[in-house]
C-alpha cells in the first residue's frame, strides 16, 4: 500500500512537472521543391501597318516629270509628250489599291483641210489633261515578298485638247488610246516596282522574329525575365482601317517568364514559311509569378492569432507567436503557445487557392510527426485535432490586392517591352487566373495565367 502511494505521488509529480515544463520539439527540416513557372503557348500578333498616304508620297517621289515622249507613233504623223500633271492619289480597300494618275498630254499632229479643190495642211500642237486609273491587287508570296499586280481600269479627260481653228478636229480618241498604250505598262511596272521596293515586309518580320527570341529583363524590381520561343507563323488577309493597310501576322510561340535568374538563350529558330489563316490571332497568354513573403503572411496571421485562446474541454492554449517556412512542398507553421500546454509546436498544411474568396487557405492541417511524438506523452489531447480545425480559418490569406498588383505590373512590363527599334509590345492584359501555388525559400509563389489583347506592332514602316 505504501509503495502504491509513493508511485501515485511520483506519477502526479511527473504530470505536474510536464504541465509546467516548456516542451522542446525538434524543428522539421526546411526544404523546397523546385519551382518553375510553366510556359504558356500563345499567338502573338505582329501588326504591320502601312500608312497609305506615306506610300502614296513615296511613289509620287519616284515618278516625276516626263513619263513618255515619242514621235511618229504607230506609224502616224503624231508626236506625244506625257508628263505628270498632279500627284497620284490612292484609295485602298483590303488588298486592293486604286490609283488616279493625272497626266498632262502635249501632242503635235498633222492636219489637212480641203475646200474648193484646194488642200491645205500644217502641223499643230494641242495640250490637254487626262487621268488614267489603275487597280493593284496585293498579296504576300512564300518568300515574304509583297507581290502586286497592277492593271488599267480606264481613263477620263480632265481637259480635252482643244483648237479654235475652224474645220480642224483634234484626234482626241487616238491621243487617249496612244497615251494608254504607251503609259500603261510603264506606269503599271513602276507602281509594282515602287511597292516592292518601298514595302520590305520580310525585313520587319525577320527582325521581329529574331529579336523576340532574345531573353529580356522586363522588371528590375522583381528580377523578372521574359523569353519568347516562336514555333510557327500565321498570315491573315489584308484589312484596311481608314488610310491604313493592315497586315496581320501571328507568331505562334512559347512564352516563358523567369524570376531571379536570366534564362539561357535557346537555339535560334529559323523563320518558317507562313501558314494562311482567315481569322485574327487568338488572345495573348502569359504565365507569371508573384512572390508573397512568409514574413508578410505571418504578420497577417499574427494579427488574427496572437493572444487568441482556443478551448478543448477544460484545457486551453493561447498563441503568442507564429511563423512559417516550407518543407517538402508543404507549409510548416511554427507556433509558440501557453496554457494547458506550453512550448513550441509545428503543424503542417497544404496551401490552396480559393478562387471564390480570392484567398490562400490551409487544408489538411496536421501536426508534424515529431510534434505528434512529443504530444503523445505530454499533451495527447491536442492530437484530437479539434484545435487545429478551430485555428485554420485564421490562417486564410486574402490575395486579391496581390493579384491586382500582379496584373498591373504585367501591364507595366508590356508597356515597356521594346523588341527592337520601331517594334514593341502594345495592348493590355485583362483576365487573370491562378494556376498553381508553390513554396520557395522565404515566400509563397502564386503562379497565374494572364490573357489579353497584346501585339507586336511596327510603329512606322520606312518607305
Amino acid at each position: 500500500m505504501k509503495n502504491s502511494n509513493i508511485l501515485l505521488t511520483i506519477v502526479c509529480m511527473a504530470l505536474l512537472f510536464s504541465a509546467c515544463k516548456t516542451m522542446q520539439i525538434e524543428k522539421p527540416k526546411e526544404s523546397y521543391l523546385p519551382s518553375k513557372i510553366a510556359p504558356a503557348l500563345s499567338e502573338l500578333p505582329l501588326q504591320v501597318e502601312l500608312d497609305v498616304k506615306k506610300l502614296e508620297l513615296a511613289i509620287n517621289k519616284k515618278m516625276n516629270g516626263v513619263i513618255f515622249e515619242g514621235n511618229n507613233i504607230s506609224g502616224k504623223d503624231l508626236s506625244l509628250k506625257i508628263s505628270k500633271a498632279q500627284n497620284f492619289t490612292f484609295n485602298i480597300s483590303n488588298n486592293v489599291i486604286e490609283y488616279r494618275v493625272p497626266l498632262k498630254v502635249w501632242s503635235r499632229f498633222a492636219w489637212k483641210v480641203e475646200k474648193f479643190g484646194i488642200t491645205v495642211g500644217d502641223y499643230y500642237e494641242a495640250t490637254g489633261s487626262i487621268a488614267l486609273t489603275y487597280k493593284t491587287i496585293i498579296s504576300i508570296d512564300k518568300n515574304w515578298k509583297l507581290v502586286s499586280k497592277t492593271s488599267s481600269s480606264g481613263y477620263e479627260w480632265m481637259e480635252a485638247p482643244k483648237m479654235n481653228m475652224a474645220g480642224i478636229s483634234v484626234p482626241v480618241a487616238p491621243i487617249a488610246n496612244i497615251a494608254l498604250s504607251q503609259c500603261d505598262q510603264l506606269i503599271s511596272n513602276q507602281i509594282d516596282k515602287s511597292l516592292a521596293e518601298a514595302v520590305d515586309i520580310k525585313k520587319y518580320i525577320l527582325q521581329a522574329w529574331t529579336e523576340a527570341q532574345k531573353p529580356r529583363q522586363v522588371s528590375v524590381e522583381n528580377d523578372l525575365w521574359l523569353r519568347i520561343t516562336p514555333k510557327d507563323v500565321y498570315l491573315s488577309p489584308f484589312t484596311t482601317t481608314g488610310n491604313k493597310l493592315n497586315l496581320s501576322v501571328a507568331l505562334y510561340a512559347q512564352i516563358e517568364s523567369f524570376m531571379g535568374t536570366k534564362p539561357a538563350t535557346n537555339s535560334a529558330v529559323a523563320l518558317p514559311v507562313f501558314k494562311q489563316i482567315n481569322r485574327p490571332a487568338q488572345q495573348f497568354n502569359l504565365n507569371i509569378g508573384a512572390d508573397i513573403t512568409f514574413v508578410k503572411i505571418s504578420e497577417m496571421a499574427k494579427k488574427q492569432l496572437v493572444n487568441k485562446t482556443f478551448i478543448e474541454g477544460k484545457r486551453t492554449i493561447t498563441f503568442t507567436d507564429l511563423n512559417i517556412f516550407g518543407s517538402e512542398g508543404k507549409a510548416i507553421f511554427v507556433a509558440d503557445v501557453i496554457g494547458s500546454f506550453k512550448g513550441r509546436i509545428y503543424f503542417t498544411g497544404k496551401m490552396v487557392y480559393n478562387s471564390t474568396k480570392k484567398a490562400v487557405e490551409i487544408t489538411e492541417p496536421a501536426f508534424d510527426v515529431k510534434t505528434q511524438n512529443g504530444l503523445i506523452i505530454s499533451a495527447s489531447w491536442l492530437l484530437h485535432g479539434l484545435i487545429l480545425k478551430q485555428l485554420t480559418p485564421y490562417l486564410t490569406y486574402p490575395v486579391n490586392d496581390d493579384l491586382e498588383k500582379l496584373k498591373t505590373d504585367a501591364n507595366l512590363i508590356i508597356s515597356n517591352y521594346s523588341v527592337m527599334d520601331g517594334v514593341s509590345l502594345q495592348g493590355k492584359l485583362n483576365n487573370l487566373s491562378v494556376i498553381n501555388l508553390s513554396l520557395i525559400p522565404g515566400a509563397l509563389r502564386i503562379q497565374a495565367n494572364i490573357t489579353g489583347n497584346i501585339a507586336l506592332k511596327v510603329q512606322d514602316m520606312k518607305f
